[in-house]
């Protein structure tokens, strides 16, 4: 049955996932122990989300401030791999560098008196 992959999970199942899912710190743990795809989870919970119209102002700020953790998240994620990057690349250049007393001749002018 190609195209019909959601149908190998029950709704008892999926729904079962997303109650599980709800009160999930670790969204990888939880798609390991169900033994499935985390990206099954997030997809099942975005379609049974409650249309904006009949939810209430919190559970809107709820999800507007989940949504923004997730954003903080990968940023944050981003930048340590940055701060990484930078890490290794200023490591080697100054073990390129010449080092104080190695090679090299005394300075060009001499100091003035």
């Amino acid at each position: 049955m190609p195209g019909k992959w959601w149908l190998k999970y029950s709704p008892e199942f999926r729904a079962q996932a997303l109650d599980r899912l709800r009160g999930c710190d670790n969204v990888s743990a939880l798609a390991r122990e169900l033994g499935i795809r985390r990206k099954w989870l997030y997809l099942w919970r975005d379609r049974a989300r409650v249309p904006a119209e009949t939810q209430t102002a919190g559970e809107r700020e709820r999800d507007r401030l989940r949504k923004r953790v997730t954003e903080l998240e990968q940023l944050a994620g981003q930048q340590a791999a940055q701060i990484d990057f930078f890490k290794g690349a200023l490591r080697r250049v100054e073990e390129r560098r010449p080092q104080n007393g190695a090679s090299g001749g005394a300075a060009s002018t001499s100091k003035s008196k």
